[in-house]
């Protein structure tokens, strides 16, 4: 066939110019030796892969059956050198610091396998998917973006608040990049920011006893005095938790220890550029002015700092009235009030006239 002698035709160039018959063999046979190494090196490192994920996959399902006391919480180990010593650096935060804002609640660190990526679709549905296995409380993993303020990502889910493991919420903690920047406060500023994703209820202060909110509003404070590498977001929520712990505290126990402070922070948030303010941090400002002031003046009366609280609270009814969401709300209890009175003038015309 013609084919058949174009092949001969080139067998035989190719033998006569390029390799002798038996060099062609022995490349031939060299060729199938490094496929079938190759063959060996991708059935071993699926195999690898495949052990690797039944024992990850054992490890969620101990985790699972685990009935201890206290909370679990995965950490997915993370890639790289810099990666290591990030999850390193977190780990030991968690360890050293967790416990204090969990107030004294045990709690149990477990590794897992790594995650790549954010809370984008696919690595957020692999961790989904473990918390679901393990049925831990918090799981936490890493990504690297860079040395800016915000290059050390934690990303993560938390069943804080009663949630099932299906219904996790995501988070992610944005930390500053450098790794010489995590020092001081920092590992206790993240560890802070975890135990609140752990226990919502730490943002509200009301849902602890003034004895405890005291010591955390110290913490707090410290936190506040070595934090100048935070990202201002992150910033926000911790001027903030101090300043609802602080007033908090004062009114419950009659500690004023931290009012200045929060009034200072306060009053300069209501000072700055227009540009800077945000609607909702205003707001907050007034409140947290006004609750300051009437609970200084609960411990000793100044007619001044009764009216200056008076006008700061009298601002924060004119924002909620002006709100969307509280005139509807208001829109509704009305509607409902007419239709109870309807109800009521019915029921009363059907007693008279017995219609």
């Amino acid at each position: 066939m013609p084919v058949l002698a174009w092949f001969d035709t080139v067998e035989t160039w190719v033998q006569e110019h390029v390799l002798p018959g038996g060099e062609m063999a022995a490349f031939g046979f060299l060729m199938m030796l490094l496929i079938i190494a190759a063959v060996i090196v991708i059935l071993f490192v699926l195999l690898a892969k495949a052990v690797r994920r039944a024992m990850m996959e054992s490890g969620l399902r101990r985790a699972a059956k685990d009935k201890s006391p206290g909370y679990r919480i995965l950490l997915a180990a993370p890639r790289g050198l810099s990666g290591r010593k990030a999850g390193k650096w977190l780990m030991s935060a968690l360890e050293d610091h967790l416990g204090a804002f969990n107030f004294g609640a045990p709690f149990k660190l477990l590794r897992t396998s790594p995650i790549q990526g954010g809370l984008e679709g696919r690595a957020l549905a692999r961790a989904r998917r473990r918390m679901v296995v393990s049925q831990a409380d918090m799981f936490l993993w890493t990504e690297r973006t860079g040395h800016r303020n915000e290059g050390f990502l934690i990303h993560g889910l938390s069943r804080g608040g009663g949630l099932r493991a299906e219904e996790a919420r995501p988070f992610t903690l944005a930390l500053p990049g450098r790794v010489k920047d995590l020092d001081g406060q920092l590992p206790r500023i993240a560890a802070y920011f975890l135990a609140r994703e752990l226990q919502p209820a730490l943002a509200n202060p009301q849902s602890f006893r003034a004895e405890k909110m005291k010591l955390l509003a110290e913490a707090l404070g410290e936190m506040l005095d070595d934090c100048a590498s935070l990202s201002p977001a992150l910033l926000r929520r911790l001027e903030a938790d101090f300043c609802a712990t602080g007033v908090h505290v004062a009114e419950q126990s009659g500690d004023l220890d931290a009012l200045d402070r929060v009034l200072r922070l306060r009053r300069g948030h209501l000072q700055a550029p227009q540009t800077d303010r945000d609607s909702w941090r205003v707001v907050q400002s007034h409140m947290d002015i006004g609750r300051a002031l009437i609970a200084r003046s609960m411990v000793q009366f100044d007619r001044k700092q009764v009216e200056d609280a008076i006008s700061h609270l009298s601002k924060v009814i004119e924002a909620l009235q002006a709100d969307p969401t509280i005139q509807r709300a208001q829109t509704v209890s009305d509607t409902m009030a007419k239709a109870k009175n309807m109800l009521e003038t019915r029921k009363r015309f059907a007693v008279n006239f017995g219609v």
